[in-house]
């Protein structure tokens, strides 16, 4: 008998984003994150999985909103923050999608969570990249 009974965490823990989201988009997965800029700058929010784009909302601060559509990403993957300190770190797994114009965003929260997440990023992917018209 396991010592500590742990609830499973709900899948859509927090509650919808303030934006208003168009026909036919629903929030599938969401999770208190930090979006990682730069060696210093990280901004704490939330992190929205939707059935068409990734959405990440800031807690405060002019700039609100990042959002990553499926078709905009090249691939993702669960990477080191390549700012983050030597030794021990909360950032030794982070969430990392690569923009198809070569940019990256990168959002930190619960382990697991992440490992959970990137596999159903990539399936996303995969599965826009299948949709798109072929030249």
């Amino acid at each position: 008998m396991p010592l500590f009974k742990r609830k499973p965490r709900p899948v859509n823990a927090l509650g919808p984003p303030s934006m208003e989201m168009p026909a036919g988009e629903e929030i599938e997965r969401s999770e208190k994150a930090t979006l990682l800029q730069g060696p210093s700058s990280r901004i704490k929010g939330a992190l929205y999985m939707t059935n068409r784009r990734l959405l990440f909302e800031a807690e405060k601060g002019e700039a609100k909103w990042m959002i990553v559509a499926y078709d905009e990403i090249r691939e993702a993957g669960l990477y080191r923050w390549h700012h983050a300190p030597m030794g021990r770190s909360s950032l030794n797994q982070c969430l990392c999608v690569v923009t198809t114009k070569g940019e990256q965003v990168w959002w930190d929260f619960d382990e697991s969570a992440e490992r959970e997440w990137v596999g159903v990023v990539v399936g996303r992917v995969e599965a826009a990249r299948s949709e798109e018209p072929r030249a």
